[in-house]
């Protein structure tokens, strides 16, 4: 599955990209936030740092960042490291809802960082010679591929269901059949359900930038062959999108199939959503100045008003990213955005 396509779409307060492979769908994504310069480590990114604390016990140390951002540096026995020392380190992984990002030392002759997307692209796999396509604010392939990835479940080519849930300790994985009718034998339909349902896990991986210890609860019956088939599928699809290491067993007598995928760059739900699962005020805010921006694109004459969702419109004003600015800047003075005691935004000619 090489990639195809990459698109960029490029709006007030963020930038996004997506990544397609030759059967056009999306298989990775990458975030830029304006806010993120004032808070955040990426990964890959080399920084001065300086080691905080020393913790034996939980086989590291903790390192503060010259931003002030805290993260996690794993130590060996005999690391000659002593608390209070300068460090050079790399971003390893990035920061998730409740972890820290990791670091590790970086290498002496450490170049400097190259830009974020460029970093993106290079690991994916075949993707450095792919030209970058930029779109309108508002495309529908890429509104598609970021809803896709927020989604809880994902159909599969030939039916079925994925129902993918992250909890604390494991992505779990269940694969739902229901109005799908394939032909042939038990054993052959389930080898067919379970090998799509492998390959559309590690895609998903891919695209949702999930790591950790994940399961997919596999159809019966599966014996040891069809297993190790099913397995083979899972870990060649993910190698072919993704440099992370990975790890998978063949399904045991449950029909559990147990994977384990390197961190890296942080979970999209992470970045945009609450723990219960709604968008956070940031993402409410720059979803909502990209339906203004779209539609100021599409009626050049007009003079428009977002109503924003108040929660919203306090963290537009308390982020001091001049959003407002960057509106009259690009569209001239003809956009205002007002608060408004709403859940969702609306936007009105004035």
């Amino acid at each position: 599955m090489p990639i195809a396509r990459i698109l960029r779409e490029t709006a007030i307060g963020e930038t996004r990209w997506v990544a397609f492979d030759t059967t056009a769908r999306p298989v990775a994504l990458h975030l830029e936030r304006l806010s993120d310069r004032q808070r955040r480590a990426y990964l890959g990114d080399t920084l001065d740092a300086r080691l905080r604390a020393i913790q034996p016990r939980q086989g590291g140390g903790f390192v503060e960042l010259l931003s002030g951002e805290n993260v996690f540096m794993r130590l060996d026995e005999g690391h000659g490291l002593t608390e209070g020392q300068n460090l050079h380190v790399e971003v390893v992984a990035e920061a998730r809802r409740d972890k820290l990002a990791r670091v590790m030392k970086a290498a002496t002759n450490a170049t400097q960082n190259q830009d974020r997307d460029t970093r993106w692209r290079m690991a994916l796999p075949g993707a450095g010679s792919v030209s970058v396509e930029d779109v309108s604010i508002g495309d529908g392939e890429i509104t598609a591929a970021w809803d896709e990835a927020l989604s809880g479940s994902v159909t599969l080519p030939a039916g079925g269901t994925l129902h993918i849930q992250p909890t604390n300790a494991l992505v779990a994985v269940d694969l739902d059949t229901s109005g799908r009718n394939d032909p042939g034998r038990a054993a052959a339909r389930a080898l067919r359900i379970n090998t799509e349902a492998a390959q559309e896990l590690a895609r998903q991986a891919s695209l949702r930038n999930l790591g950790g210890a994940m399961v997919l609860d596999c159809v019966s019956p599966i014996n040891r062959e069809s297993g190790i088939k099913v397995r083979d599928a899972f870990l060649s699809a993910f190698k072919a999108l993704s440099h992370r290491k990975v790890r998978a067993l063949a399904p045991s007598a449950f029909g559990l199939m147990e994977a384990s995928v390197a961190w890296g760059a942080a979970p999209l739900a992470d970045r945009l959503l609450t723990p219960d699962g709604e968008p956070t005020d940031e993402t409410l805010c720059l979803e909502s100045l990209r339906q203004l921006q779209r539609e100021a694109v599409a009626q050049p004459m007009a003079r428009l008003t977002l109503s924003l969702p108040r929660r919203a419109f306090e963290w537009m004003t308390a982020s001091r990213l001049d959003l407002q600015a960057q509106l009259n800047e690009t569209f001239g003075a003809r956009l205002t955005v007002l608060p408004y005691d709403h859940s969702k935004p609306d936007i009105f000619q004035t």
